[in-house]
């Protein structure tokens, strides 16, 4: 796989919701301003436009993403990129994303 991310990844670990094209749960095990992994036991199609809400820790209130389209799966694991999301929900994720440890690309 060909590394086009155009954001830093942070690893995290915590749950997440999708509806959309795709309903279920799963766990982002990475994340950027631009996109996340995503692991789930529902298999997704890559193509798919989602709506996610990230279940950060110490939030009371999940980060809504309106609109990702899923960019790769590999059996449960897929790659989500944000395309729309408000500007109150980028600044909290931004805020979140400040305090997290920068993975190695």
């Amino acid at each position: 796989m060909t590394e086009q991310r155009q954001h830093v990844r942070y690893q995290v670990e915590f749950p997440a919701t999708f509806t959309g094209d795709h309903a279920g749960l799963g766990i982002v095990y990475n994340l950027g301003i631009g996109g996340c992994k995503v692991v789930s036991d529902l298999a997704v199609k890559s193509g798919a436009l989602l709506t996610i809400q990230l279940q950060i820790p110490e939030q009371t209130t999940a980060i809504t993403i309106r609109a990702a389209t899923v960019r790769w799966t590999l059996e449960l694991e897929f790659g989500v990129e944000f395309l729309e999301m408000q500007e109150k929900e980028r600044a909290r994720l931004e805020q979140f994303l400040a305090t997290q440890v920068n993975i190695a690309a």
